[in-house]
């Protein structure tokens, strides 16, 4: 399920980063944390990001997801590789 929430929502960001899924009390409610990524979405797209979400959300699948933020730019910052230039 997380790759299709990725897949469909891939056409409205300008980026992705898939973080550690939460674990514990980050991650309260039922079952577990399977994906916890943070999509860069243009301001014009916010709400339909939103309502395409919801659509997903609404189905029989057992599984649920979360929107939060908007979250500051390091959300979207990773380490540089090993070896590369500091």
């Amino acid at each position: 399920m997380a790759g299709a929430v990725r897949d469909t929502v891939a056409p409205l960001t300008r980026g992705v980063v898939a973080h550690r899924p939460q674990q514990g009390e980050p991650a309260s409610g039922s079952g577990g944390n399977v994906a916890n990524e943070a999509y860069l979405v243009p301001r014009s797209r916010v709400r339909e990001f939103h309502q395409v979400l919801a659509g997903l959300t609404g189905s029989d699948t057992g599984v649920r997801v979360e929107i939060t933020g908007p979250w500051a730019p390091y959300s979207f910052a990773s380490r540089p590789a090993e070896g590369g230039a500091a």
